[in-house]
């Protein structure tokens, strides 16, 4: 039988990878107030395009993908979900800006998740907010059309009291301050996800949960860099590390750490985008310049200034433009097609 008690944590023995990991992701976070002394408009700029980010890659995760259009119009709540697809997107909106204002206020527990799964689901017609009723499984397909299981969850008969012992755990340990915060989001989000608790939605609730808990401690990235969008272009190292620490997880024998350094790395993959964002704007114009030259530099792909924009969104549109013709004339790119939809080449 599962055992959810966190006590053996405050014996956990950590990797050096482990430790270096957390202090790398505590040094980031000392700079936090300081950004937001320097550059509070850049940070607002941030938290706008992340919101947009984190809610399209959170669900394209779980192949929820609507057209970029439709996104916006979604995302600006200008007109009414049109299927599911937009309707799950929606859900994803509300929950994440209600964690953005009131992270502080949203306690974690069996109710609570209960109550932010029926927001998720509110737009769609299904009924939210409900342990799950039938057994599932967690399985991938490949090319060729055949599957494999690849973990089996707790039966859905044991959820409730499985659910309830967890938040129980976490809330705990939380009390005891026992357990280093990022160990504990790490290993409640891989206990979480390895429950499985409901029919639909449990990646999403994962990531919104981990947000959650990170807010709590005061580990801000997430408002301003996407985690979603770092995990979704890192998807398969999000599966094969869940995977790697799943294994004996119902023996309460398996290897936390693929997942927990898997996690810790996305967190501070965000820390190092948001300095490379907030620190060098603060810094002057020129900077400016060269984040679009890097960007221009790292594409392999044609691009639209509207990629540019999203990359750079704290930079303005006449900069965007004198770099562009600079890069051309310097016959680094060149564009094709005229106007907004026009897409530049590296040459």
């Amino acid at each position: 039988m599962r055992d959810y008690t966190y006590t053996y944590l405050k014996e956990l023995a950590l990797p050096m990878e482990t430790v270096r990991l957390i202090g790398r992701i505590n040094e980031y976070k000392g700079k936090q107030d300081l950004y937001k002394q320097q550059a509070p408009q850049i940070l607002n700029t941030l938290r706008d395009v992340a919101v947009i980010q984190s809610t399209k890659a959170s669900n394209a995760i779980e192949g929820i993908i609507v057209t970029e259009s439709r996104l916006q119009t979604i995302m600006s709540k200008s007109a009414d979900p049109a299927d599911r697809s937009e309707a799950e997107i929606a859900g994803y909106r509300d929950v994440l800006n209600l964690i953005h204002a009131s992270a502080e206020d949203i306690p974690v527990n069996a109710n609570i998740l209960l109550q932010l799964h029926k927001e998720l689901y509110k737009f769609v017609p299904v009924e939210g907010g409900r342990w799950k009723n039938v057994d599932n499984e967690i399985s991938e397909t490949f090319p060729d059309g055949t599957r494999r299981t690849r973990f089996i969850p707790v039966p859905a008969f044991e959820t409730p009291a499985a659910m309830q012992a967890l938040c129980d755990s976490l809330r705990e340990r939380r009390q005891q301050e026992d357990v280093d915060p990022l160990i504990l989001t790490s290993l409640f989000v891989l206990d979480f996800l390895s429950i499985h608790p409901f029919n639909d939605g449990n990646g999403r609730m994962a990531r919104l949960l981990t947000l959650l808990l990170l807010y709590q401690y005061g580990f801000e990235v997430g408002r301003y860099i996407s985690l979603e969008k770092i995990v979704e272009s890192r998807k398969e190292d999000y599966y094969e590390s869940l995977c790697l620490s799943s294994v004996r997880w119902h023996q309460n024998q398996q290897d936390p750490f693929p997942w927990i350094n898997y996690l810790l790395s996305t967190i501070l993959a965000a820390y190092k985008e948001l300095e490379d964002r907030v620190g060098l704007v603060t810094t002057g114009s020129q900077n400016k310049n060269n984040r679009i030259r890097r960007f221009v530099e790292g594409r392999i792909t044609p691009f639209t200034k509207a990629d540019v924009r999203k990359a750079c969104p704290d930079i303005s549109e006449a900069t965007i433009n004198r770099v562009l013709r600079d890069l051309r004339d310097e016959g680094i790119i060149a564009p094709s097609g005229l106007g907004r939809s026009a897409k530049w080449t590296k040459q």
